[in-house]
Parts: C-alpha cells; structure tokens; sequence
C-alpha cells in the first residue's frame, strides 16, 4: 500500500493507542493521522486515493458510538478507498458499535475490508475498581499484530475487490436507542488543582473552562472521564451516585477477560 490514515476519536488515547499500533504494523510509510477527538480537526483530502488504507477506530459508549464522533466523522469522503473499522469497549460488550461503525463508513465512501473490537481499560475504572485496567496489554499487542497479518493475507489474494459481508457482524437493526444521560460531570477539587488547563484541552465538546476556577458545562459533557484520565494533579473525579452504581455494576459483573474479535 502507498500511504495508511489512522482516524479516531480517542478522548483517553485508548483507541488511538490501538489504531496507531496497527497503522503501523501494516505500513511503514506515512501514516496520515486524523484525531476526530477535538472540533478543531483537519483532513487533508489528499490522503484519500485507490491506494490508501484507513485504520478507523471509535469507543464504545452503552453500546453506541459517541455521536459527537459521529457527528465530526461525517465531514470525510474516503473517495471509494479501503478501510479497516476497529471499536473499542471496556470489556462488558460492544453491542451495535461495530456495525454501526461499519456502515458510518461505508456510507463515508470508503470500502470495508475488515473489521475487529478491541478492549481498552474502562473509562470509569479507578484503582480501587479496577476494570479492563491497563488494557491495551502485552497480549492485546499481540493480538493486533495477529490482525495485521491477516488483514495483509487478504491484500495478496487476488481478489482486487477484497468484498467484506457486514452481515457477519455482531449487532441489531435498528440499534439499540442511545441512553439519555442526565445533566453531570466530573467535579474538580480545588485544593488540589493548580488551575493548568489540562483537563479543558482534553475535553471533546469543550466542556470545559478556566479561569480563576474550572467550570464544567454538564450540559455538554460526555461522560467521557477524559479531564478525570489526564488532569496530572488528580483533582477531577467523577463519583456521583449514577456513576458509582455503573462502575459497581461493571467491576462486579464484567472481571472475566474479554479477548479481541476479528471479522475479515
């Protein structure tokens, strides 16, 4: 292949972390990265070609993709190139996520190939409530360059059209309703926080501000937990009481390891 494109939107660098390693394992030329994960994106068109491939990799959230990603993917035409779509979930399940991605991208213009669900480390997880933590690991690296190898098998075959069936994907029509999620997110404790600016810059919908203070918009929030992963002085949390029932729910139920799924 002449070029590959990694395209995601990553608020904890999970998904990119994954899609990156298998840009990278399947080209060693430029890799075009397009990170969906802030409004103020960029795509340069021309990386877009019968020759290119684009890894595209989304979380999971309550069985759908986030529609902010959604929403920001829908700007880009894959001009009738190959793709590869990757979702990342926190080890409970990844539901509709993968078809839905799948044919986001098909109806992007870009031809599928193969797809996979990948498990990263959960956003609500915490060191006391431990879920999927430190995943992507060892193994999961493994795993994906196991997919790189037989996404390679499948250029060098000689059918040109490489045709990919969506039917054998996992999923439900019509997808599952997305959950209205009330008005809350993370709170800062201000003895701690040193007013920096990481966690406003980590956020997808620019949720949030500082000043002499950090204000949250709940409005707007995702429940990402981006602010929560990467403030450096540990003063964003996000332990309300829907919160703590959900992050229960999942270190009780969802502590068996899950393994990657390939679909090629």
């Amino acid at each position: 292949m002449e070029s590959i494109n990694s395209i995601y939107f990553s608020p904890t660098h999970t998904t990119k972390t994954i899609a990156n390693t298998l840009a990278n394992d399947l080209c060693s030329n430029l890799v075009n990265q397009i990170n969906l994960t802030k409004p103020d994106f960029e795509i340069n068109t021309d990386h877009f070609n019968a020759d290119s491939i684009s890894i595209i990799g989304m979380p999971v959230y309550s069985g759908r993709l986030p529609l902010d990603a959604v929403v920001r993917f829908l700007n880009i035409d894959g001009k009738g190139s190959k793709a590869i779509v990757l979702v990342v979930y926190g080890n409970r399940e990844f539901d509709d996520a993968l078809l839905e991605l799948a044919e986001l991208v098909q109806k992007a213009n870009f031809q599928v190939i193969a797809a996979a669900a990948f498990i990263g480390e959960h956003s609500y997880s915490t060191a006391q409530k431990p879920i999927a933590a430190n995943r992507p690991d060892a193994n999961d690296l493994l795993q994906i360059h196991a997919f790189s190898s037989q996404i390679k098998v499948k250029l060098e075959t000689p059918n040109r059209d490489h045709l990919f069936a969506l039917e054998q994907l996992p999923g439900n029509q019509p997808f599952v309703e997305r959950k209205q999620r009330p008005a809350l997110a993370p709170e800062t404790n201000s003895s701690n926080c040193n007013l920096c600016g990481a966690c406003a810059e980590s956020c997808p919908p620019g949720a949030i501000t500082v000043n002499c203070n950090v204000f949250t918009d709940a409005e707007r929030c995702i429940w990402c937990c981006a602010c929560v992963k990467q403030c450096p002085e540990q003063a964003r949390t996000f332990d309300v009481e829907i919160i703590q029932t959900i992050r229960e729910r999942l270190f009780d139920n969802c502590g068996q390891r899950k393994e990657p799924q390939f679909f090629l």
